[in-house]
């Protein structure tokens, strides 16, 4: 069963191999210059300890300027997964169902549940591997980035190991999308739209509030350069607030910033503004996640992924036992 499974699904699956070892050839040329040269410019010993050199800030911004655009770009990643749903798990059973070959394999002596298990296991095997390469792969050429910005926003979160776990959840949407509808094109449509609906929220939305935030307050004028929270932690939401707690929304900054300044032009730039926030009782506040909290929001992303993954497996399971001694419609 193991070995019909793998030469049903061996073309995607050695396409995808395929595809990842092209992406891996310029990914690790690329990699290697930009790693070489954080070390050997002195970044590196600027990050440690931004008073050992001069221009310490200056070199920081432009290694960044450099490559920062590149590594915003990886939030694309989140595509694979959905590829992963659309092109492999919807297809997976709806192939199945829609052309009746399910029947052949039961004829065989096949169980439906062992049948539905090595479909599962090969298959979700293969891209859960294929997921953590291209982890491993993107993670290790963000490894300098990561020093200058927090590792839990989302082009850095995207490649963390947690895209194993989106694989598998996108895959289980895939086969759970296929066994509703036994329809293989309206099954992938579905697995598309469904993963973006949920995924999306999820990351803009949901991930920054996975564990609650910490709040700073800073009277105008107050904070310095060395006041500053470190770049690897994360800024939530930052603006303004009164004595009594009471947050600003946008269109309150908009009518204080127009009390302020006359129309375009400027009277003394910032100080005009702090000045009036501190004879109005107003402060700063930010809202961010510290950086030590990393692995916490990594294990909280990877069991909310492998939840959905292992209730849409099972809803999947529960329907090929329910609709396989039906005839297909």
């Amino acid at each position: 069963m193991i070995w019909v499974t793998w030469r049903q699904h061996r073309a995607v699956l050695l396409t995808s191999a395929f595809l990842l070892a092209a992406v891996a050839v310029p990914t690790f040329i690329s990699g290697f210059a930009m790693h070489e040269e954080y070390r050997a410019d002195g970044i590196a010993a600027c990050v440690t300890d931004p008073g050992t050199r001069a221009g310490c800030a200056q070199l920081v911004e432009q290694f960044a300027a450099r490559y920062s655009e590149w590594g915003n770009r990886m939030v694309w990643v989140t595509v694979l997964p959905a590829l992963v749903g659309v092109f492999v798990g919807a297809p997976l059973l709806a192939r199945e169902f829609e052309n009746g070959t399910w029947r052949f394999a039961f004829t065989q002596g096949v169980s439906r549940t062992r049948w539905l298990l090595t479909q599962l296991t090969v298959v979700g095997a293969a891209s859960a591997v294929l997921a953590l390469a291209c982890s491993l792969l993107f993670s290790w050429w963000r490894q300098p980035l990561d020093t200058l910005g927090s590792r839990m926003r989302t082009a850095a979160f995207t490649v963390s190991p947690a895209l194993v776990a989106l694989t598998l959840f996108a895959l289980a949407l895939g086969v759970f999308a296929g066994v509703l509808l036994r329809r293989t094109v309206i099954a992938m449509g579905l697995t598309l739209a469904a993963y973006f609906l949920v995924h999306l929220p999820l990351e803009e939305t949901v991930r920054p509030s996975y564990l609650s935030p910490l709040v700073r307050t800073d009277a105008p004028h107050a904070q310095t350069a060395s006041d500053a929270l470190p770049p690897t932690d994360w800024i939530v939401d930052e603006g303004l607030i009164t004595s009594a707690g009471h947050r600003l929304s946008d269109g309150e900054k908009r009518d204080i910033l127009k009390q302020v300044y006359d129309g375009d032009t400027v009277r003394e730039g910032g100080a005009a503004l702090e000045r009036y926030l501190a004879d109005h009782g107003l402060r700063h506040y930010t809202e961010y996640q510290p950086a030590d909290r990393y692995p916490a929001m990594l294990i909280i992303d990877i069991a909310l992924y492998l939840g959905l993954a292992i209730a849409l497996f099972a809803a999947a399971a529960h329907l090929v036992r329910r609709r396989a001694s039906q005839p297909a419609a």
